[in-house]
């Protein structure tokens, strides 16, 4: 069996308030290697202006700022010096950081005279100018909304009706960004997997309709002459509601997209498989049957499910992107076709301890076993809500002395899945007062959950290490 840990990249310890690729992003990744991890999970880096939802992104290939290392800057002559901003808080304050960041990113920008690794970043990926002139379009505009920008901005990708030579140094600042945080992530993601630990990213199913992605290709969705969607993503009632969730993305038009070889997919899975060393899929199920619902209603309820051409897709995946390792998030209520469709393809799933009272704790193999995800609620707010039948059952069924919580974990570790994760939020013990995400809110507290300190961070992942070893 292999396991690691769920570490948001954002919940990582740092000096400015949010987790970066900066010096306690090595120590923890030392930290696992040092505790026998093989995996370290993250959640989507990208930039969001949704309440800060990684899933509900600006672009799916660019990454978000706020994760770039400052210190690194000053190592590059770019920066002189930074102050410390929240270095130990346990929230991360999304707005206060980009601010603080952006401030210093740009007297770094003003500094940078490129060099032939920077223009050869540009020369190999081409969507870092398509990124750059949308997010100048929308400072220009003050909204990501394209949809309602004037004609000359809003039908930019057909006509090329404005001369971008007059934006340049604002172009250029996204550019530079764009290659400063790969840069970063490369030789993290280069050292992490020199320890021996392979990064599990993710990759949301939708994306969003404020993005560069749908701005460009109009085609690929179901959106109206005006650019508005017609249809919309989201799910039925579910474990999570009992009247569904209305997500608003819009839904790929899968006609135009296996004429068109599924290039969005594959350009997308592709860059994936190089930022990532394994990829899980979020929404999986959507391969094979997604919830449509009219862009009007105000209720997931009024939604039907439709059938989407999988197995095409995934041929054509595999055809031209060769070996690839993808993780299927085959959670909730499915039909046989997911499952059947997730097989075909060799497709490592999911189970999560939580999910699993009713259907018992079996068929483990061949899955990633999870304590929670980061949409439950943390293992031990969990345990404290159960009813005593439910909690004397558990017990038995982990037979250990440790407190249920901690017994639980150390069940997963010693299954016979294949592969297991366990998020650092339960190794620490935290209660449900710190939720990473409840879904189907918008909150201030979704995606602000943050490790405060590095030895916080190591005390999590060290008890991994004895809990798996079961001591």
């Amino acid at each position: 069996m292999k396991a690691g840990v769920l570490f948001p990249l954002s919940s990582f310890p740092s000096k400015y308030g949010i987790g970066d690729l900066g010096k306690n992003a090595y120590s923890i990744v030392e930290t696992l290697a040092e505790n026998g991890a093989q995996y370290l999970q993250i959640l989507p880096f990208h930039f969001s202006t949704q309440a800060n939802s990684p899933y509900r992104s600006v672009s799916t290939f660019a990454g978000d700022e706020i994760y770039i290392d400052l210190e690194k800057l000053i190592e590059m002559d770019l920066l002189e010096s930074v102050p410390e901003y929240y270095p130990e808080s346990s929230i991360v304050y999304y707005d206060k950081i980009r601010e603080f960041k952006h401030k210093y990113l740009l007297k770094a920008y003003k500094k940078f005279r490129g060099n032939d690794e920077y223009h050869y970043f540009l020369e190999k990926c081409p969507w870092v100018v398509d990124y750059a002139v949308y997010c100048t379009f929308a400072a220009i505009n003050s909204s990501y909304d394209w949809s309602s920008w004037p004609d000359e901005f809003k039908y930019y990708p057909k006509l090329q009706q404005i001369n971008l030579s007059e934006y340049d140094e604002e172009i250029g600042y996204y550019q530079f960004v764009q290659y400063i945080f790969y840069l970063q992530w490369f030789t993290f993601k280069k050292y992490t997997n020199e320890l021996g630990i392979k990064i599990i990213g993710d990759m949301p199913f939708y994306v969003d309709h404020g993005s560069v992605e749908v701005w460009l290709d109009n085609a690929s969705f179901l959106l109206d002459d005006l650019g508005h969607p017609t249809d919309v993503a989201g799910v039925p009632p579910d474990y999570f509601s009992a009247t569904g969730q209305y997500w608003g993305n819009p839904i790929y038009d899968w006609n135009h997209l296996q004429n068109n070889d599924f290039k969005f997919w594959v350009d997308r899975i592709g860059w994936a498989s190089k930022i990532f060393d394994i990829t899980r899929i979020d929404h999986f199920r959507a391969f094979d049957s997604y919830w449509d619902i009219p862009a009007a209603s105000t209720s997931a309820i009024d939604g039907t499910w439709k059938y989407a051409p999988g197995y095409e897709l995934f041929d054509c995946l595999y055809e031209k992107l060769g070996d690839i390792e993808l993780v299927a998030e085959d959670l909730g209520y499915l039909r046989a076709e997911v499952i059947e469709l997730k097989n075909h393809y060799h497709l490592k799933g999911m189970k999560v301890f939580q999910f699993m009272l009713d259907e018992g704790f079996e068929n483990l193999d061949n899955n990633y076993f999870y304590s929670g995800t980061h949409d439950n609620e943390t293992i031990k707010g969990w345990v404290d809500g159960l009813d005593q039948q439910t909690y004397d059952r558990l017990v038995e069924l982990a037979k250990s002395p440790l407190p249920l919580n901690l017994a639980i974990i150390q069940y997963c570790l010693n299954s016979n899945a294949s592969d297991v994760i366990i998020p650092i939020w339960d190794l620490l013990e935290v209660n449900n007062d710190q939720r990473f995400n409840v879904p189907g809110e918008v909150n201030d507290t979704n995606w602000t959950y943050r490790v405060s300190n590095l030895e916080m961070a190591k005390k999590g992942i060290e008890l991994f290490a004895k809990l798996r070893k079961g001591d």
